[in-house]
């Protein structure tokens, strides 16, 4: 709870054994993101799961509910070895759209600060003072708008998101199909961490960004056919 706003507030985060909400938790993902079911069975897993402090991609999978309603949730990743944070799911009800909080701040808004704040704290574990930047592909141009009035810039590579993760290789049982879906097109970028500014158009940082999706989460080779592509396309 958090007892300085002006809404009830309260974060599950559904990693480490804590699943008692994933139910509630998949509920909203397959509402607003029916095009990615696949991934259902893998959410569950980490939340089921104990984590291994080992791995180099530490899960957040936040269940949000304000006023004692279940309202969105947003899942992310710290990378310790790249010190970037990745936003991967980021779901809120249009109702809680209007919420805001402290009678000025969109909701939306305030949970991705929160979300950074949470990365702040993973980077410091790791030994960082903060992580690089918070990253995330971006399927709507209208998103890409609203996400830039809280601060993401969009980087200039034409990105392709990979149709699964080794992840859900483990756990699915329906690879063969998935291995006729495509790539999809998407928007890459980053949100700078507030009070640790980086320059998101520093060829470093993207590239950063870039190996943190691709080698790291979807674990495609050096040699493929994006990373190459994509990293040809950093402006030097």
């Amino acid at each position: 709870m958090f007892e300085h706003l002006d809404i009830d507030l309260v974060i599950h985060d559904l990693v480490d054994g804590n699943s008692k909400y994933i139910e509630e938790y998949l509920k909203i993902y397959q509402d607003l993101f029916p095009q990615y079911v696949r991934y259902v069975p893998v959410m569950r897993q980490r939340a089921e799961a104990q984590v291994d402090g080992s791995a180099f991609e530490n899960w957040h999978q936040w269940f949000l509910v304000a006023g004692g309603k279940p309202v969105g949730i947003i899942g992310f990743i710290y990378n310790r070895q790249r010190n970037v944070g990745l936003l991967m799911d980021f779901a809120i009800y249009p109702d809680a759209r209007k919420i805001r909080v402290d009678g000025k701040t969109p909701f939306s808004q305030f949970i991705l600060n929160l979300s950074m704040q949470q990365l702040i704290a993973d980077a410091r574990e790791s030994k960082f003072t903060a992580p690089v930047c918070f990253a995330a592909e971006v399927e709507y141009p209208a998103l890409v708008k609203k996400y830039e009035e809280y601060g993401y810039v969009r980087f200039p590579v034409e990105y392709f998101e990979p149709p699964y993760t080794p992840e859900l290789e483990k756990v699915g049982d329906k690879i063969q199909e998935l291995s006729s879906v495509d790539y999809k097109k998407l928007h890459i970028g980053a949100f700078q961490i507030p009070g640790h500014p980086f320059n998101l158009s520093d060829p470093q940082t993207i590239k950063t960004v870039l190996f943190a999706f691709l080698e790291d989460h979807y674990q495609l080779p050096s040699n493929h056919w994006l990373i190459q592509k994509v990293v040809h396309e950093i402006p030097v």
